[in-house]
């Protein structure tokens, strides 16, 4: 995963790993685990925090290894800007900047760019859209457009939490 990276986000991980790893052993506190994801802009919730905890220092040793917490970095910095690649994709088709796609524009973006889907897998798509990521009016009722923060998330397979992440960070209204 790390091959991914760039120099300069290998360089941005190597320099707040190095701000917490005062002895020079190449861990970094368990305590500070959270710090880190923020100060490299990767959001994480404390459930998460947890869970990486019981793989990264399982022992409760209060350490954290560099060469175990590296691949970990890389895949939540690919991962973010997989998802700013989407939400700047998407904008182009949201004339009214609300967060909103219309389903005969997300058929357009799914058989025309990136990886193209056939029929039946875009209206395996648009059906799912339509039922996890509906865009709501206040009362509850559809609006026949489709949030595409949370169609994101449906198609990254992201928890409640980083969607609700992905779209503090970003300038699209909130769902």
């Amino acid at each position: 995963m790390t091959e991914f990276l760039s120099e300069e986000q290998l360089a941005q991980i190597q320099e707040v790993v190095s701000v917490f790893d005062k002895k020079g052993e190449h861990t970094i506190p368990a305590a500070d685990l959270t710090i880190v994801f923020q100060a490299l802009s990767c959001n994480v919730s404390n459930e998460e925090v947890k869970e990486y905890l019981t793989v990264l220092d399982p022992n409760s040793e209060g350490a954290v290894p560099y060469s175990e917490l590296l691949p970990i970095l890389a895949k939540r910095l690919q991962q973010k800007e997989s998802v700013e690649q989407l939400i700047e994709a998407f904008r182009v088709f949201d004339r009214e900047k609300r967060g909103t796609i219309a389903p005969e524009e997300l058929r357009h973006i799914l058989s025309h760019f990136g990886e193209v889907m056939d029929n039946t897998e875009i209206d395996e798509y648009i059906a799912e859209a339509d039922l996890k990521a509906p865009d709501l009016r206040a009362n509850g009722e559809k609006t026949g457009l489709i949030n595409y923060l949370a169609f994101i998330g449906v198609m990254l397979d992201l928890t409640e939490d980083e969607i609700f992440q992905m779209s503090n960070q970003s300038s699209v209204p909130k769902m």
